[in-house]
């Protein structure tokens, strides 16, 4: 709640108060410090001091009493003196020496010597600093201003000559990730992060590749793919150590429509706290001195003003950036600090600092979150100009931006499934609307031809498949599933003549408890807590365990008080 003139004045110096008194030609030299604030008080708050003091006020210094009566009375003070001139706050030796109000610098310094305005700690709106307010007492007093000063508006231009929309690509890339995960697990880089070699696979395969592989941090957009699919939990490092797709969840995601799992990544991408476009900004480096910027509420205040552009129309991307510096400068910096980023431009190497430096990084980033993470995610389509070096000269919300945004628009239905064609020489055909948690298991039987739509199955990777633990009649089942049992007799031939010899030979992969004597044996045997764990026994003093319960069963031997030894083997 704003202070009342009263108070806002009882926390001015003196002198500062005398001046105040003189800008009203009001005689304060017989009363006394105590009474100076009430006095003041009762005097600018006079219906007929309003009046006078109105009509004296210059437009420039209007202007500024109008925004604020506008913003409610009380706006962040950085943007009110950024907008319309600096205060000189002195203190009260200053004050004496240099009478700053005898000659104002700026119209918003002429009202904080009129008494109009005062600067206190407070909250506006989600701004939480120093505010720049109207008393209380003396807003009402003041002829309301019926629409706010500063409003969003964008310019509609036409279609540009170049038109980039990702539609559902994003989507298809993710099985591509999950896929070759699946494929060929890895040991992930610096704990978490994809090695170089695989990146170099999955770039291969996707519809926008990465025009360099190095480590995953370096990339824009399959890094981003990759952390949005960790966001999900759909990727994790098994026991083994190794990355790889967490089956369960992968496989109610790849069975769910796909503009679901777009919106599940749109989701994701909004939410993340640690994902920093800004840092990706190719025109711009940066120095890590301690600074801080918050990429959730950036994102935040970027998409709150994204759902404010016009649906089905093609906006320049110039007025976008212009209307969001108009209405919001600090949507990426709240407290108005532009001194304390170090960041230098990527091409010169100057530092980048101060208000004059909005447009190189500010600007720059909304370019980017457009051009990069917004049309990915397919919430925009962007339009270039014909120029050698393709420029983002507009851009366009499209039907499933607009759903994510919150706008009531219609999607398509979802394609009912389709079978995969499988002939008789092997050769597959994936159809639009075909089951991806089934393409996910059929990739790892095949190889692709034109992915991905056409692959072809391929005896090596069969029989991986089978040495993973799988069984010819599970594949075969799966490969009549996939195609509605229009499985030519061709390719039953050829799969069981691969196969032929499969199973004679057993490797098994177990876990061994050996005793001492047989004695003791049948005793753990007899002990209901401790007899789920024995899969098979092998001879009088050895049985195999349940090697996923390993753990377990130690904890549970120990209860009944014995001590194992664990070996590596």
């Amino acid at each position: 709640m704003l202070k009342d003139l009263r108070e806002s004045l009882e926390q001015h110096p003196v002198p500062l108060l005398r001046a105040i008194a003189a800008g009203y030609n009001l005689d304060v030299s017989r009363v006394p410090r105590s009474e100076l604030p009430r006095v003041l008080a009762e005097h600018i708050a006079h219906p007929e001091t309003v009046a006078w003091v109105l009509d004296v006020l210059t437009p420039e210094e209007r202007a500024v009493l109008d925004r604020l009566i506008a913003e409610g009375g009380a706006f962040p003070a950085h943007r009110i003196m950024r907008e319309y001139g600096d205060i000189r706050e002195l203190g009260a030796g200053r004050l004496e020496r240099e009478r700053p109000w005898e000659h104002p610098i700026s119209p918003t310094e002429r009202l904080w010597y009129l008494g109009l305005i005062h600067i206190t700690f407070g909250v506006v709106g989600e701004f939480r600093g120093r505010i720049c307010y109207i008393p209380s007492d003396l807003l009402p007093l003041l002829p309301p201003v019926e629409t706010p000063p500063v409003q969003f508006s964008v310019e509609a231009v036409a279609e540009p000559p170049h038109v980039r929309a990702a539609g559902l690509a994003f989507v298809e890339d993710a099985f591509v990730v999950l896929s070759e995960l699946q494929q060929n697990p890895a040991p992930p880089v610096d704990g978490r992060y994809v090695p170089p070699e695989v990146l170099a696979r999955i770039n291969e395969r996707l519809r926008y590749p990465e025009p360099h592989i190095g480590h995953e941090r370096e990339t824009r957009r399959l890094g981003l793919l990759l952390h949005l699919l960790r966001a999900l939990h759909l990727i994790e490092t098994d026991r083994r150590g190794l990355l790889r797709p967490a089956l369960p969840r992968v496989r109610r995601w790849l069975e769910a429509p796909r503009v679901r799992r777009l919106f599940s990544l749109q989701r994701a991408w909004a939410a993340d706290q640690t994902w920093n476009e800004l840092w990706r900004v190719p025109e711009l480096r940066f120095e890590r001195t301690g600074w801080r910027n918050d990429p959730f509420q950036t994102r935040r205040r970027l998409l709150h003003w994204l759902a404010q552009v016009p649906l089905d129309t093609w906006v320049s991307v110039d007025s976008f950036v212009a209307a969001v510096k108009r209405v919001d400068p600090d949507f990426q910096r709240p407290t108005g600090d532009y001194e304390s980023w170090y960041i230098r431009d990527a091409r010169t190497g100057r530092f980048l600092r101060g208000w004059e430096s909005w447009d190189e990084v500010e600007g720059r980033l909304l370019r980017y979150f457009l051009r990069g993470p917004l049309q990915w995610l397919n919430i925009v389509e962007v339009g270039y100009d014909d120029s050698p070096t393709p420029q983002a000269i507009a851009f366009r919300i499209t039907r499933e931006g607009a759903a994510f945004l919150g706008h009531d628009v219609a999607l398509p239905a979802p394609p009912p499934r389709r079978p995969v064609r499988i002939e008789p020489d092997g050769a597959i055909f994936v159809p639009e609307g075909a089951d991806d948690w089934e393409r996910l298991h059929l990739e790892r039987l095949s190889v692709p031809i034109e992915p991905p739509h056409r692959y072809r199955l391929d005896r090596e990777r069969i029989i991986n498949v089978l040495l993973e633990g799988s069984h010819p009649d599970r594949i075969i089942a799966f490969l009549r599933h996939t195609a509605d049992n229009a499985l030519p007799p061709e390719v039953e031939e050829q799969f069981w003549a691969w196969v032929a010899g499969f199973g004679r030979m057993r490797v098994r992969r177990v876990v061994l408890l050996e005793v001492d004597s047989p004695e003791l044996l049948e005793e753990v045997r007899r002990l209901p807590h401790l007899r789920p764990f024995i899969r098979e026994v092998l001879n009088r003093r050895t049985v195999v365990v349940d090697e996923d319960r390993v753990d377990d069963l130690i904890a549970a031997l120990r209860r009944a008080g014995y001590l194992p030894r664990v070996e590596e083997w």
